[in-house]
């Protein structure tokens, strides 16, 4: 982990990624970070929950640029292969201003770099896995020190169609209506002229088609739920890079189409989206960076469900200054103020400090506060008959407060990594959806309630090298309490209550191990138990998960084959994230992987 002014951010490489090709971004999250997932089954739905919020407020984000629906202001995480990027920065809390307003848990970047080193590296990886499940990933870059080209592709095809058991009818059935596909290719191309001016651009095309299987109370006739959705990415950036002051133009468009059916409707929708971000960096004032922005987004939206063609507009003004007034001593403020269809938003500001007090350490301690922001989505105000456009912007305020730090022993051989973080945030003017008094069958969103979230996370990573051997172990930790303060103290009061699906504790904990050729790695996972009703008298049971995979090198000269088999749930633990949404029991793949590299 990386404090950034005061802020908490974490990096993973394709290092970590590269042995997980096969996964889908859900999948990396859940194993190595602290965000839990929430998870409508294998090859379904799956978002995130940042700090006990919801995944509304999580901004996923490709190279910069927003990628949540502004029709349901959330991303499904199974959708984003992690053959399709390179590295992933996660920002928590307050940091995410410094990208968006909205971001109230965080926000999870997912990035692409150019090696302007390399001249040709293929790699080309076949999964084979339980459930009749087949993917394949392509990673092809070429290029000199002035131009790189990278072209990436994945397909994915599953019946997923795994045994279950239904304790309602104690009997073993097996899933049904479960299958689906998934394939995208897209294309990044790095320009620099000099040592002064970057020029990058990429494109991401995307289709995924899935069929959503019925929960397991279901029992009645065939069940032909199917959703498909295509989308089309392209993003243009331009850098310059001067001793004193540095500029950057980023300039996205996205088309994004969902057509959803089953046995009584056949619903369309697609928004268009435009995005486009100026950042300039001045450095001429000694210890004292400042950054101003703008951003311009445009939103269209055309959907069955809405009863007219919709728009939104949103201009950002944004400035940063990060000021080093001694050498121990760093401190950042960041301030915005948007405005949404004409109306000002409310002012927004994150300030960090960061302050090393032993210099022969790499050992901080940092603290922030901030206030933020988040307008309804579109489905909120919009919905035909649900729709509630007088709904106001939901705030937050939030603070936390962490150390780290990072030892390299004598010799190289022992790295020690540990951070301890407190966060605390109140969220008011939250937006429900819930049942309209008179009419439990139709359900509208309202602004209602109070949210206090606050917890704790704690994060050991421990490197080891000797004599050919390389063991790693990372283990995250996260303690959280997302609560209802609305209401009064009585006993039929909700106040006090932990919000639905957030458990209070998740642990992630992964033991690696390799030698010469060979290599290992076991993954653990805890879940604490998550309530189903806010008034917390159901919920669902916490659960483990084990996963292990280990693999061979095998170097041909510039060619490297590597063998792999993984073992997912490999205790074969029954058990649900999402009530009565089943998950696979113990389950195989294996990869084969080969790379080219001169």
């Amino acid at each position: 982990p990386v404090n950034n002014i005061g802020f908490k951010k974490v990096r993973m490489d394709s290092i970590l990624l590269m042995p997980n090709i096969n996964a889908n971004l859900s999948t990396i999250l859940s194993q190595y970070s602290t965000i839990f997932i929430k998870s409508y089954g294998n090859g379904s739905l799956a978002t995130p929950s940042f700090r006990g919020t919801s995944a509304h407020h999580t901004q996923v984000e490709w190279n910069g640029i927003s990628l949540n629906s502004p029709m349901l202001g959330q991303t499904d995480l199974t959708q984003l292969p992690v053959s399709q990027f390179d590295g992933i920065e996660i920002l928590y809390g307050g940091a995410g201003i410094f990208n968006s307003s909205g971001a109230f848990g965080g926000i999870v970047n997912l990035v692409s770099n150019p090696d302007w080193n390399n001249d040709v590296d293929v790699t080309l990886a076949q999964t084979i896995a339980s459930f009749g499940t087949y993917t394949t990933s392509l990673n092809a870059a070429a290029g000199t020190n002035k131009i790189q080209s990278i072209t990436k592709g994945n397909f994915t095809t599953s019946r997923n169609d795994f045994k279950f058991y239904d304790e309602n009818l104690d009997t073993t059935r097996r899933l049904e209506n479960g299958a689906y596909n998934q394939y995208g290719l897209s294309e990044d191309l790095f320009i620099r002229f000099g040592e002064q001016h970057y020029l990058s651009v990429k494109l991401w095309y995307s289709h995924d088609y899935r069929e959503i299987p019925p929960n397991i109370t279901y029992l009645g006739p065939s069940y032909s739920d199917t959703q498909e959705e295509e989308s089309v990415r392209g993003l243009v950036e331009y850098k310059f890079l001067e001793k004193q002051y540095n500029i950057t133009v980023r300039s996205a468009l996205i088309d994004d189409y969902l057509r959803y059916r089953n046995d009584t409707m056949d619903d369309r929708h697609r928004y268009l989206s435009s995005v486009n971000r100026i950042r300039l960096n001045w450095l001429s004032i000694k210890s004292i960076s400042i950054k101003p922005g703008l951003d311009l987004t445009y939103d269209r939206v055309v959907s069955d469900a809405y009863d007219e063609v919709k728009h939104r507009i949103l201009t950002g003004l944004f400035g940063e200054i990060v000021a080093e007034p001694c050498k121990p001593l760093k401190l950042s403020l960041v301030i915005r103020e948007d405005l949404v269809d004409g109306s000002l938003m409310p002012f927004i500001f994150a300030g960090g400090i960061e302050y090393k007090p032993v210099r022969r350490w790499n050992w901080s301690v940092s603290a922030n506060i901030s206030r933020n922001y988040r307008v309804p989505t579109l489905n909120d105000m919009y919905w035909s008959v649900s729709g509630n456009p007088n709904l106001e912007p939901e705030q937050s305020y939030s603070t936390e407060a962490g150390s780290a730090i990072n030892w390299l022993t004598a010799g190289n051989h022992l790295f020690i990594e540990g951070q301890l973080t407190g966060y605390y945030s109140w969220i008011s003017n939250l937006i429900l959806w819930q049942p309209v008094s008179g009419n439990s069958y139709l359900w509208r969103p309202v602004n209602i309630n109070d949210v206090h979230a606050r917890g704790l996370e704690a994060g050991l990573n421990l490197k080891y090298q000797n004599r050919g051997w390389d063991a790693g172990w990372n283990t995250n930790y996260n303690y959280c309490r997302s609560t209802n303060e609305t209401g009064d103290e009585n006993e039929n009061s909700l106040k006090g209550n932990q919000l639905i699906y957030i458990p209070i504790h998740t642990v992630n904990s992964t033991l690696s191990l390799s030698w010469k050729k060979f290599y290992l790695s076991y993954n653990f996972m805890y879940t604490s138990r998550r309530y189903t009703g806010t008034d917390n008298e159901t919920y669902m049971p916490g659960y483990n998960l084990s996963n292990i995979f280990f693999g061979k090198h095998i170097h041909l000269k510039k060619f490297v084959l590597s063998l792999q088999l993984e073992i997912n749930n490999l205790f074969d633990l029954d058990y649900q994230s999402i009530a009565n949404r089943p998950m696979p029991g113990r389950n195989y793949a294996i990869v084969l992987k080969g790379n080219f590299r001169k």
